[in-house]
């Protein structure tokens, strides 16, 4: 990989790293202030992923000099451990000590439904960006708003693209991470699958973590599948290809990663395991919007590599948020979270748009094919965008049947 390393994209400054620690600054937020908290997973099963997410947000604040509506903006962080109860420790501490009035993240779905309920009780705003739909489905409130695709967007894009490219691939086998996220995507997985006639013929379901899947694979394998489609992330999703890979079943037989990090998983796998593999994700570097590619260009001119989804998120989240100040004019949370229902941006991802009945945001989904090692220009050119889907969850399937008051 011309040199490339997974630590290449992960390194993080010394100060990246103080605040790590999750050590409170001392004293509490200065009357004029807006603190602002990251919650990422500096240890734990995401360790890998928090020192990214903390630059994406830090990115998105320093864009606006570290100020809101005139007001100094305090960014603070902690290390949710991805756990949830370290999460909601840390948060209420955050909340309680610093005065925080908005929380960003975590990254994992199920540590996140936790911080979602000490937002409620806490009454400050909550941005999440994940697989889970309960967020904006059967566990929304007022205070707790979605920034990713809709699962069920996310499904009807991978599906229906892959479906229309490979016709005759009826039999498929699912490999999925099981928590919130996993459980949220299999399902429009599967219900989308039907309208095509897609044969599920095994759907096995790992833990978080989880480092050995010879077993899951030599199951797959025995189903005959005419495709292998996963629903896991992070390192779950690069041992798992790593291991379908040496199997044998890749290339002869597409790998789906149906909800990836992108550029953060696809560096640590080898051209050759790419070969047929097709990706979806919330954000893809070569994204055609005057935001991403302005992102980009400072990123990779900072860091010296293109950002994944995962500082995307961070990003494209506290971005959000900001328009919610810029739009009220004011930066009490109560006036942001109003205003945030319904608002209408042009932003990261394209057009974007928070329902207010939900707050989930709608916005397009990406899906890609990776190249060939022949095919790369360079060694991050990774994929291309073959399509964007922006489908909407229909309003029968939404749990969220009343959001609630502030």
């Amino acid at each position: 990989m011309s040199g490339l390393r997974r630590r290449d994209f992960l390194k993080l400054g010394a100060a990246g790293a103080a605040s790590a620690l999750g050590v409170p600054a001392r004293g509490g937020a200065q009357a004029n202030e807006v603190v602002m908290l990251g919650l990422w997973s500096f240890t734990g099963a995401f360790a890998d992923v928090g020192p990214i997410l903390d630059r994406g947000m830090r990115m998105a604040l320093e864009e606006r000099g570290m100020k809101a509506q005139g007001k100094p903006i305090k960014y603070v962080t902690r290390d949710d451990e991805t756990k949830a109860g370290s999460a909601t420790r840390r948060a209420e501490e955050a909340v309680d000590g610093e005065a925080v009035k908005y929380i960003i993240g975590p990254w994992s779905s199920g540590v996140a439904l936790a911080v979602s309920e000490v937002a409620k009780r806490k009454k400050v705003l909550h941005y999440f960006s994940g697989g889970t739909e309960d967020i904006s489905g059967a566990r929304c409130h007022r205070y707790s708003f979605q920034w990713a695709a809709s699962p069920y967007t996310a499904a009807k894009t991978v599906v229906d693209t892959f479906m229309k490219a490979n016709p005759r691939a009826k039999r498929w086998h699912l490999l999925v991470a099981d928590y919130a996220f996993g459980w949220s995507v299999e399902k429009y997985v599967k219900e989308v699958g039907k309208t095509h006639g897609i044969e599920f013929v095994g759907a096995d379901r790992h833990p978080l973590g989880e480092r050995e899947f010879s077993n899951y694979v030599t199951k797959a394998a025995g189903n005959k599948p005419d495709v292998v489609a996963m629903v896991n992330f992070g390192l779950d999703t690069v041992t798992a290809a790593r291991e379908i890979f040496n199997f044998g079943l890749t290339p002869k037989i597409p790998l789906i990663l149906t909800w990836s990090s992108g550029v953060e998983e696809l560096v640590q796998l080898s051209p050759e395991m790419r070969e047929n593999m097709w990706v979806g994700s919330n954000f893809y570097y070569t994204a055609d919007t005057p935001v991403a590619k302005e992102f980009v260009k400072n990123y990779q001119a900072k860091f010296g590599n293109p950002p994944g989804y995962a500082p995307a998120a961070a990003y494209g989240m506290t971005r959000m948020v900001l328009h919610g100040m810029d739009r009220a004019r004011s930066t009490d949370h109560v006036d942001v979270i109003k205003a945030l229902e319904g608002i209408e941006v042009e932003d990261l991802v394209g057009k974007m748009r928070v329902d207010a009945k939900t707050h989930q945001t709608l916005r397009p989904y990406f899906f890609m094919r990776c190249k060939k090692k022949d095919a790369m220009q360079h060694p991050t050119d990774f994929a291309d965008i073959v399509a964007t889907g922006s489908t909407p969850l229909p309003p029968e399937y939404s749990a969220c049947k009343d959001i609630g008051s502030l």
